[in-house]
């Protein structure tokens, strides 16, 4: 996959950006689940994963939550959180659901999966790129691209100094298309950050990207050179929104 740093970012999700407490600090903290599945198992986790969908809903799950699958059967479940203490009381809500499920159903679901991760990130409103009017808005989002680039210490304060920049730029211009940046905690290496954006499929993302090309190449290519000398190493990924997976608390 081809690396445009600071121009190709990823969904984590679409995460949609949740509306708490957090924004008064301009910031949303997430958590990430991620479960990779056996590959003879898929369907089995695909038609499980749909019945706990269910489940959340029926039950009044207290957190809402976005599924993103990768090509390579990472599944990343994303909590849009408001501490760290509620990674506790999501899986104290999972418990009870898993009750109600039946022990031997929650026995055949860990069974479809090879092994599973979690981490958390920040995501930061201030370096983020988001119009008034987005283009796709976060609800037609199906295909998302991500970057995790870990970040010189020393250059850290340069690295955002560039993405400001770079928002400035685009907003002089009436730019629609979002990206959003966060900050990777727990279970990631640091000091990391995260990029991302999304289109409707994948046909609607690399043309909007070749757009952006055609329109801000070589305005950014010095912001680019810039961005670049922050970066100490970037890992780059694509995933698709599982929306029969997920569920959105009302």
């Amino acid at each position: 996959m081809k690396k445009r740093y600071l121009f190709t970012f990823l969904l984590l999700m679409a995460l949609s950006l949740s509306i708490n407490a957090q924004e008064k600090n301009n910031e949303q903290l997430w958590y990430c689940y991620v479960e990779t599945v056996h590959p003879q198992s898929l369907f089995d986790y695909q038609e499980m994963s749909k019945e706990l969908a269910v489940l959340a809903k029926e039950n009044d799950f207290p957190f809402s939550f976005y599924v993103w699958a990768s090509r390579d059967l990472d599944y990343e479940v994303w909590y849009p959180i408001n501490s760290l203490k509620d990674i506790d009381a999501i899986e104290a809500s999972w418990n009870k659901i898993m009750k109600k499920w039946g022990e031997e159903k929650a026995k055949a679901f860990g069974k479809t999966k090879s092994k599973n991760n979690s981490f958390t990130m920040t995501a930061m409103h201030e370096l983020s790129y988001m119009p008034e009017n987005p283009r796709p808005e976060i609800a037609e989002a199906e295909y998302l691209q991500y970057q995790e680039f870990r970040i010189i210490p020393a250059m850290q304060k340069e690295m955002e100094a560039v993405i400001k920049e770079a928002n400035q730029l685009l907003a002089e211009h009436n730019y629609n298309d979002p990206w959003y940046i966060g900050k990777a905690g727990i279970g990631l290496q640091t000091p990391s950050y995260i990029g991302w954006s999304y289109g409707k499929d994948v046909l609607d993302y690399y043309q909007q990207d070749q757009k952006f090309k055609d329109e801000f190449g070589e305005a950014f290519k010095p912001l680019n050179k810039r961005f670049i000398n922050c970066i100490a190493s970037v890992k780059s990924g694509e995933v698709f929104y599982k929306k029969a997976f997920s569920y959105v608390k009302e």
